[in-house]
């Protein structure tokens, strides 16, 4: 009987990838290509990156013949990337020490060129999505990235209060566009721009005289930037003297991830609704780089196509590289519960899918696109990623016959006994619910009831966890997920529920659960869960709940039926009106549930309006805390900006209160923090600790006793 520490240790020795590339001194037969991997390291409580040299033979009609070097860890680097012809390299380092410093590498012929230190110049490097930037120029005499700008503090100018990005944004207010020229070895941090933004994901202009950038508005005030798309931004242009500042999409109100073509005619980037939900379905627009027209490419789509199926684009920023020719673009979307990959034609907006679910039935992410090659990871809720290469040419057309070859999976023969025994499976259509609910179901050991009966939990039938995403506007995909697999390899059947409101089912899908937070979500829940028992292949006296954030919230309304066994929240959205005060995006509450906000002119006093007050109270699960009676376990992060811990800790007091006004010692109501992590408890320390807690809470608050009589009779033994 495996454990929650052994099943989580033996899949976290499983690397996962980052990043692909076609190094530039590849040929049409043999290929050189880098790879960047991930992989926990729980003995250090960190994540570890390190980098990986394939080398492949690849001939018509034959499997590539592979060489892959050994695995070099990226120890204190930030991030890398080599130049147009692959001449030099750039790298920025963070050493740690007793004073934090940050170096610039200029690498040419494997040896370092320039090393520069720009401790004095600047603060922290930003190499996370929504910032972060490494690009060389065309002409390969200029490099751009961002970094925090330094500000200098005299006296009680310390003490002043300084807004800043938010959720996984700690301290970051300032982000700043540092150009470093090789020519002179000067290392400019521009001026701050005009209008009150922060600058991300810059790009030279083709000519190497000017740098594209999305501007983030900060005025009149930061919103929490991570997870949402639907923040006032646009973008804009500057010369790598600082001037000549101007905008680019002024006409829109939402513009990011610009990405230029190779022979510098048109720049593709990404436009949301503003205000609203903050994820939804996006536009992807072009500027023509001649005359500065803005165009749509594919637009908003409100349902599905009804041949093809294409919900429209879900994507939080583009890739890198992602232009297959002048004309085409490649990039990864989701897709009803998957992720797939997309070939989209500029010019005509014609949409390919080139991994359709009969073939992968999983879910592909694209890594990397030029000319003739792909680089993209594939995995499944039972499998690990793949990494696969395809061979293409833009020039013969529709690209939909682009053949996959795998180039190596993460494999770890320890973790094979907790991925190879389950089985899952998409499960829609359920009776009487809109057409948009979906569940990916993970079920244990093949339904293989002597497996069951020798599980941690027992039984000859699973126990059932319902698990609703957060978001709401977000989404699960069928891909490699540790906690659903630690779950299932201690004999639970787990529901990943999208429900309506979920991404990748069209527009109007996103939108039908504006107002409705706190019913329609709750009462799909509730479906699933019958569903799924109607089936006959779980307990139906053996249902338990997760969920964090909105998932949180819905499993708290979930508990006033008294009928589950144990819940587990990871910082849960419990009191909506509370939140609007707290949250680093004050905004949520009006948006899920319908209430104008305008961000860029927010109301003077929030909640303002009792009956505004009044609604969002009456969505909140703090309205029926006292009807909870199932063991009930809150995780929480102490650094969480998004849903902060007096969310969840205020749910916690208010239960323990109720408990010991019934005098009811047999209650169960526990509460743990994790120091130094935030909103997702993706710390290391804090995800394994976690999921622990997680795993051995259901787990004890289900267990059958061999020697128990009928499923059901709610005996539980002791589990360790």
């Amino acid at each position: 009987m495996a454990t929650p520490q052994e099943i989580f240790k033996s899949l976290a020795a499983i690397p996962s990838y980052l990043d692909a590339t076609v190094l530039p001194d590849s040929t049409d037969t043999t290929l050189h290509i880098q790879v960047l991997l991930s992989q926990r390291d729980l003995e250090r409580n960190v994540k570890r990156k390190f980098t990986r040299t394939i080398v492949a033979s690849v001939k018509e009609k034959e499997n590539p013949l592979l060489l892959s070097g050994p695995s070099i860890d990226t120890g204190d680097l930030v991030a890398k990337t080599l130049s147009c012809t692959g001449k030099f390299e750039v790298a920025l380092r963070s050493v740690a020490g007793e004073k934090k410093r940050n170096f610039v590498e200029i690498w040419s012929e494997g040896s370092i060129l320039h090393l520069l230190e720009t401790t004095s110049l600047h603060g922290e490097f930003h190499a996370d999505p929504t910032f972060g930037t490494l690009q060389w120029s065309r002409d390969e005499t200029k490099v751009v990235y961002i970094a925090e700008r330094k500000r200098q503090e005299d006296g009680i100018e310390k003490y002043d209060y300084k807004p800043d990005w938010g959720e996984t944004f700690t301290g970051k207010r300032d982000p700043a566009l540092v150009v470093v020229h090789l020519d002179t070895l000067e290392i400019k941090v521009l001026d701050p721009l005009e209008g009150d933004m922060s600058p991300g994901q810059a790009i030279f202009s083709h000519d190497s005289k000017s740098l594209i950038f999305t501007g983030y508005h900060r005025d009149p005030q930061f919103f929490g930037i991570v997870y949402c798309q639907n923040r006032l931004t646009g973008l804009y242009q500057i010369n790598i003297d600082g001037t000549g500042f101007k905008g680019l999409t002024n006409e829109l109100k939402s513009a990011r991830s610009p990405r230029l073509n190779k022979d510098g005619t048109t720049l593709v980037f990404l436009s949301n609704n503003v205000n609203g939900p903050h994820a939804s379905c996006a536009k992807l627009c072009k500027i023509d780089v001649a005359s500065g027209k803005v165009s749509t490419v594919v637009d908003i789509v409100r349902k599905a196509d009804p041949t093809t199926g294409f919900p429209g684009l879900y994507i939080d920023q583009l890739p890198t590289h992602l232009w297959i020719s002048p004309t085409k673009i490649v990039t990864s979307s989701i897709w009803r519960s998957r992720r797939t990959l997309l070939a989209i034609d500029v010019e005509s907006g014609d949409v390919e899918e080139l991994t359709p679910a009969d073939q992968f039935p999983g879910s592909t992410m694209g890594l990397y696109t030029d000319s003739r090659w792909i680089l993209a990871t594939y995995s499944t809720p039972t499998e690990p990623g793949r990494l696969l290469l395809g061979s293409t040419n833009a020039d013969l057309g529709k690209l939909g016959k682009i053949h996959f070859t795998e180039l190596e999976s993460n494999k770890v023969e320890k973790a094979k006994a907790f991925y190879q025994p389950h089985t899952w499976s998409i499960v829609d259509k359920i009776p009487g619910q809109l057409e948009s609910l979906e569940v990916i179901l993970l079920e244990p050991f093949k339904s293989d009831s002597a497996s069951q009966k020798s599980s941690a939990v027992g039984g000859s039938k699973p126990p059932l966890v319902v698990f609703p995403h957060g978001g709401p506007h977000s989404a699960f995909s069928n891909e490699f997920v540790m906690l659903p697999l630690v779950l299932v390899g201690l004999g639970f059947t787990i529901a990943c529920v999208n429900y309506t409101g979920s991404l990748g089912f069209g527009q109007d899908n996103v939108e039908t659960l504006v107002g409705r937070v706190g019913e329609l979500d709750v009462k799909e829940c509730r479906a699933v869960r019958d569903h799924v028992v109607s089936t006959g292949r779980v307990d139906p006296d053996r249902i338990c709940l997760t969920g964090g954030s909105h998932g949180g919230f819905i499993v708290a309304h979930l508990l006033a039926d008294p009928s589950y066994k144990a819940c587990v929240m990871r910082n849960p959205v419990t009191d909506i009106p509370a939140l609007t005060a707290i949250s680093d995006i004050t905004e949520w509450g009006y948006a899920v549930n319908g209430v104008p906000f305008d961000m860029a002119a927010p109301p003077t006093a929030t909640l303002s309006d009792p009956s505004v007050f009044k609604r969002l109270r009456e969505a909140s699960p703090m309205e029926h805390v006292e009807k909870v009676v199932a063991p009930t376990l809150m995780l929480i992060g102490s650094g969480d900006r998004r849903v902060p811990p007096s969310q969840g800790i205020t749910w916690w007091q208010a239960r323990q209160n109720k408990i010991k006004q019934d005098q009811r010692k047999d209650a169960v109501n526990r509460i743990q923090v994790f120091d130094g992590t935030g909103h997702a408890l993706d710390s290391v320390e804090a995800e394994s600790n976690s999921t622990y807690s997680l795993a051995s809470f259901l787990v004890e608050h289900t267990r059958v006793q061999e020697d128990a009589g009928r499923q059901g009779e709610g005996r539980r033994g002791a589990f360790i």
